[in-house]
């Protein structure tokens, strides 16, 4: 009795351990497949909870086109450098993630310089773009690219 209590109280420790290492788990741009195909637990969200689910080492460049002066579109998340993205033709770029808002952000945006040709370093995501962006309501998410 006493060694089946002691086998029950084992499995039930590496269960809940294997539950804990599936939650902490961070999805790559790479794999943001899975996330497209699970869209549905994203989109109606502050987008910080998206953020929370992705490795953000993974983000090597990103792209905020605006649609006007006071919104953000969307932001795309890519798994190569700004300029390297410029460089690939756009049948052979790698997987990114691109994700919709439809939000005005006027004042979400502030000072923070917009990625170009003569400013590739604003093409970096940082926290501080964590903070400033993580309220938006997430509208939708595509993954494109030729992996």
């Amino acid at each position: 009795m006493n060694t089946l209590l002691k086998t029950f109280g084992l499995v039930l420790i590496a269960l809940f351990s294997s539950c804990q290492a599936q939650q902490t788990e961070k999805i790559s741009i790479k794999n943001s497949k899975i996330i497209e195909a699970n869209k549905k637990e994203f989109i109606g969200k502050p987008f910080s909870y998206l953020l929370g689910k992705i490795d953000q080492k993974s983000i090597k460049s990103i792209l905020i086109p605006l649609t006007g002066k006071t919104e953000v579109g969307m932001i795309t998340f890519n798994q190569i450098s700004f300029n390297e993205n410029r460089k690939t033709p756009i049948d052979n770029k790698p997987t990114y993630m691109r994700v919709i808002f439809y939000q005005n952000a006027e004042q979400l945006l502030g000072d923070r310089c917009l990625p170009s040709k003569e400013h590739p370093e604003c093409a970096e995501w940082t926290k501080a773009d964590e903070k400033r962006f993580g309220n938006l309501i997430v509208y939708d998410i595509y993954v494109g690219g030729k992996d």
